[in-house]
């Protein structure tokens, strides 16, 4: 497959032949892909597009085949960088075989429709769409980029996955179920020396809003430039210096302490290697001292290994609830979750976040074994997972 993957993917330029023409500035949906019986996928062009000059791309994975809300977000990002944007209609959470044969599919066909600047490839995914994103980008090997929202690599960080040449921007929203997750990739990236960055957001688990989406771009833009890939002008670089510095000050304004640390910090990693930063450097150090920052770091970091504690206890639980489902006490469910909650509902902003992303956590492993392209469960088993994904949102005040 990687070497299937390769030859599409190189193979750009040269495998132009002329197609169906679709209107710029408008998404069409359910366009079939050649040579399939029933596999499509959504397309929007950007207003700039011209199909005799070779345009950037972004193949997007939304882990429920819905090409049209993959696209959606990414459209503002995509009038102001021009990107194509494609988002197959098939491929969805389930067998990595089975999703790599849709994207070979859909690659051959973009790929012998469109002029692609081969230098300017990029995936981005939600989700176990993020998951595939990384998957794809790491057997096709000439990807420049990666915008991975609301999960991480394809398997666990380890030592045995080599540094990628790709940048690979996280976002991912603080009460999301995967935000420890990023984290912790966010680290292991820092240690093999990946061009990385993560952006964070306040929202759970769902596809970022535009505007973080549009920030992804801009400093996968800016790779771009450090790496030769794309020449920026001084005024657009000075730009978008200036706007993420002013991100950055408008947080610690608001007393968002951990969020301006991020941002500062993202502009030094950015655009240090372009400008004297010794203010940004001075401001980092002061906030980092200050008590407010200390208290909030501990109260996250107290969050996270309570998090850890909860999601484990609650896995290994469900882990034997499900393989022997004649033995499940629901009432242990119902005293465990009511016992989280009481705990922590009415704790700190950390503590309310850690909340919701135990409780989402486990609402999505339950959900997950219903799926039958990933699990074969009996009925018993998808009772028990029903059972208790409605307790989950009845304990915690959500709808289902």
């Amino acid at each position: 497959m990687r070497l299937i993957l390769c030859l599409f993917l190189l193979g750009v330029v040269t495998q132009f032949n002329a197609q169906q023409t679709y209107e710029p500035g408008k998404l069409t949906d359910s366009i079939p892909v050649s040579n399939t019986s029933n596999e499509t996928f959504a397309l929007y062009l950007p207003t700039s597009f011209v199909a005799s000059q070779a345009s950037p791309i972004l193949f997007i994975f939304e882990p429920a085949a819905r090409g049209r809300l993959g696209i959606q977000t990414f459209i503002e990002a995509s009038e102001t960088y021009g990107h194509i944007l494609v988002c197959s209609n098939n491929s969805k959470n389930g067998p990595y075989e089975r999703n790599l044969n849709i994207a070979a599919n859909l690659f051959d066909h973009v790929f012998s429709g469109f002029k692609i600047n081969e230098d300017q490839m990029y995936f981005a995914g939600f989700s176990g769409g993020s998951r595939l994103a990384w998957a794809l980008a790491f057997a096709a090997g000439n990807i420049a980029g990666v915008i991975a929202c609301g999960a991480g690599l394809w398997k666990a960080p380890s030592p045995i996955l080599p540094k990628q040449e790709f940048s690979y921007v996280g976002i991912c929203g603080i009460r999301d179920m995967n935000y420890r997750e990023m984290l912790g990739i966010k680290a292991y990236q820092e240690e093999i020396n990946q061009d990385h960055t993560l952006i964070t957001f306040e929202g759970g688990h769902s596809w970022p809003p535009a505007e973080e989406i549009a920030r992804a771009f801009d400093w996968l833009d800016i790779e771009a430039h450090k790496k030769g890939i794309k020449v920026k002008t001084d005024n657009e670089l000075f730009r978008s210096y200036r706007h993420n510095y002013e991100i950055a000050e408008k947080a610690e304004a608001n007393g968002h302490i951990l969020e301006a640390v991020e941002n500062y910090e993202r502009v030094l990693s950015t655009y240090g290697s372009l400008y004297t930063l010794d203010t940004v450097s001075a401001r980092l150090k002061v906030i980092k001292k200050e008590s407010s920052y200390k208290r909030a770091l501990k109260d996250r970091t107290l969050a996270l290994e309570k998090e850890k504690q909860w999601t484990s206890t609650f896995y290994e639980r469900f882990t034997t609830d499900y393989n022997e489902p004649d033995k499940i006490d629901m009432q242990w469910w119902e005293k465990k979750i009511t016992q989280l909650n009481d705990k922590y509902a009415d704790g700190g902003i950390e503590f309310q976040r850690m909340l919701e992303r135990v409780q989402y956590n486990l609402f999505a492993i339950a959900f997950s074994r219903k799926n039958p392209l990933l699990y074969q469960s009996n009925e018993d088993q998808k009772s028990f997972c029903t059972e208790l994904g409605k307790l989950v949102y009845l304990e915690s005040g959500q709808k289902q």
